[in-house]
């Protein structure tokens, strides 16, 4: 009897943990100041993941890329630099979720 209650209180314990990493990773979202820069102009994004739950994930790592490469280039953090005239898109990955593409235009 001892050995079940004290198994009962184990799952109950960890069923209520608050640990927000075990929320299963939903969406990625980019923003940025503006979306029209001029050549040789550079944008910080700032991104965000949220869990399953709407909370923020703090400590998500976030992979990026622009597309096409000769309009737009992004670096490690998610700063966007305007290469060429044109439009161009960037995307971040955490985990296996990936943002909707933020459009740029480069004059």
């Amino acid at each position: 009897m001892r050995r079940a209650a004290l198994l009962a209180a184990t799952i109950l314990l960890a069923a209520c943990s608050s640990d927000p990493v075990s929320a299963p990773l939903l969406s990625v979202t980019i923003t940025a100041p503006k979306q029209s820069i001029a050549v040789g102009e550079q944008v910080q994004l700032t991104t965000v993941a949220r869990d399953v739950n709407g909370l923020t994930i703090p400590d998500a790592k976030f992979t990026y890329v622009a597309s096409p490469t000769s309009t737009l280039s992004v670096n490690a953090s998610g700063l966007v630099t305007g290469v060429a005239a044109g439009t161009g898109t960037v995307t971040a990955t955490s985990g296996n979720v990936t943002s909707q593409p933020f459009t740029f235009t480069v004059n």
